[in-house]
């Protein structure tokens, strides 16, 4: 009988056909998955690559001068090395040299991985230094810093401690203001944290501090209102230090009073100021009841005098000041306390409009007291002076080619659609022929005033229905009249001549002469509506 498998004496377990065939395939199979796993390696890398690198951060690993005090600044070098080669751009963007807060101009020089900061100008004594790299900076693959780097160091003379230089409120100096802040300023930058722990206040006040000037100059904010009457001790511990570690070594001491006022300012009066400065109108308060007080004849060159009982924040007076309509002014009285306050209006009250001035409760004096109670003045902005200009009507020839008698028409602004004898004819307007004439505007102002004829060129056109007629301004003239005497009707009425060239068509049609909204005078009277002649061709 024949024996699939027969192990021989001293050999191994033999196969057979069949198992030397299962063999060669789990070897072809191992050979196969060691190429995929290469292949995976391969196409999977790039994938890996910024969690590999990540595992290296990109930061400073190196830089010069090194914190601390350097007493030659013309020997310094401010350089800073990189752990990875660095994007030049991002990093020359990202850094700042700062010396006593302000930002330092200069070029770069790179060495490699190394960025060396040549200033514009040397760097001096008696200074203190920042260097910052902010975290937008990269290396060349792309990987920002993750933090921003930030290193000080100081020319300022080692060992020279922070002195306390001036205090606001001065020693033994009264303050009226009941939450006013207390300014120190010191020689040198300190810390805030060495104010919190090393300043206080007898009797004790609560209060939050904060730094500005250069950290020279700390600021005490209190959180309740300081207490009227009372004289207040601040103390500046041996123990204060400055920002370079160095303590005051001795203690500084000083006071300052709060006064005891606690009356309310009044308003006792309100006055409109002409442009010279004078009263020229007492303002009265409007009082309750159904009949409203109006204070007529406000001029729009008016300006407003508020006078209180006391000496009154001015800025805070403004903020409770609110004119309707709305009306944007401004105060002339500058910032600080006063007794008498004035505002100018930058925007004209509209002729014949009433407005509200509503002074607000809450205006406060030097002492923090507030006003109790609003006050509100009505006015009519009416004033003689205020007028705005006004058309009336217009003149013009129907034969503009005769020099012997023109035939000069006047229409009015009251009587709308009369007819316009526009005509042809010989002397008169044939149809479309570019005929030379001109229009006399005639116009209500008041006394000494002139139409703006800049104003007047820009709003000033006549239309015309079913292409009836066309009239093209070419200049504009206060003088040298074609007809010298006015319309016995208008005699005292400002006009102007307006030459141009008119076509007439066979058409007819409605021509309107117009002037459209904003006409203004020289004294700055502006018209806030449109004026239109309507005329039957």
């Amino acid at each position: 009988m024949n024996r699939i498998n027969s192990p021989k004496p001293g050999g191994g377990p033999k196969t057979s056909a069949l198992g030397n065939r299962t063999v060669d395939l789990y070897k072809k199979a191992d050979i196969r998955l060691f190429f995929r796993a290469l292949w995976g390696i391969f196409f999977l890398s790039p994938f890996f690559s910024c969690d590999i690198l990540r595992l290296s951060p990109f930061e400073v690993t190196q830089w010069t001068p090194g914190t601390g005090y350097h007493g030659e600044p013309g020997d310094i070098m401010v350089s800073i090395s990189f752990s990875h080669d660095p994007d030049r751009l991002t990093v020359e963007q990202a850094f700042s040299l700062t010396e006593d807060d302000t930002v330092l101009d200069g070029s770069f020089i790179w060495e490699g991985r190394t960025l060396v900061f040549k200033p514009a100008l040397p760097l001096e004594l008696n200074r203190n230094y920042v260097l910052t790299i902010l975290e937008d900076a990269r290396d060349r693959a792309g990987v920002s810093m993750d933090k921003k780097f930030e290193a000080p160091f100081s020319t300022r003379g080692a060992g020279k401690r922070p002195s306390v230089l001036s205090v606001d409120p001065p020693d033994m100096g009264v303050i009226t203001e009941p939450r006013r802040e207390i300014r120190m300023e010191f020689s040198e930058p300190v810390k805030a944290n060495s104010c919190v722990n090393a300043i206080s206040f007898s009797p004790s006040a609560g209060g939050s501090w904060h730094l500005d000037a250069g950290d020279r100059r700390a600021v005490f904010v209190p959180q309740e209102p300081w207490e009227r009457g009372t004289t207040y001790r601040i103390r500046v511990s041996p123990d204060f230090s400055g920002a370079l570690g160095l303590t005051l070594g001795k203690e500084w001491t000083g006071y300052f009073i709060v006064g005891n006022d606690t009356t309310p300012p009044r308003l006792e009066a309100a006055h409109a100021l002409d442009p010279e400065g004078n009263r020229a109108l007492e303002l009265l308060p409007e009082e309750t009841g159904p009949l409203k007080r109006e204070n007529a004849g406000w001029e729009s060159s008016y300006r407003l005098r508020l006078d209180f009982s006391e000496p009154v924040d001015t800025a805070d007076l403004k903020n409770r000041l609110v004119v309707e309509p709305a009306l944007t002014f401004e105060a002339e009285t500058p910032p600080g306390y006063a007794a008498g306050v004035v505002f100018r209006f930058t925007q004209t009250p509209r002729y014949l409009g009433v407005y509200l001035f509503r002074l607000n409760a809450g205006v406060r004096d030097a002492g923090g007291n507030e006003s109790p109670d609003p006050t509100v003045f009505r006015i009519r902005a009416d004033g003689p002076a205020s007028r705005p200009p006004r058309l009336v009507g217009f003149r013009m020839p129907m034969a503009p080619g005769d020099p012997t008698d023109e035939e000069a028409l006047a229409f009015s602004a009251e009587e709308p659609f009369r007819g316009l004898p526009v005509n042809p004819g010989e002397n008169r307007y044939p149809y479309e022929v570019s005929t030379p004439t001109w229009v006399e505007l005639y116009f209500d102002v008041i006394p000494g005033a002139e139409i703006d004829r800049f104003s007047l060129m820009n709003l000033f056109r006549v239309d015309a229905t079913n292409n009836a007629l066309s009239f093209s301004p070419r200049s504009m003239e206060a003088d040298n009249f074609s007809v010298p005497d006015k319309p016995p009707a208008w005699e005292a009425h400002y006009r102007i001549k307006v030459k141009g060239v008119l076509t007439n068509t066979v058409d007819s049609g409605v021509v309107i002469f117009q002037i459209a909204s904003g006409l203004q005078d020289n004294r700055g009277n502006r018209n806030e509506g449109a004026f239109k002649i309507p005329l039957l061709k």
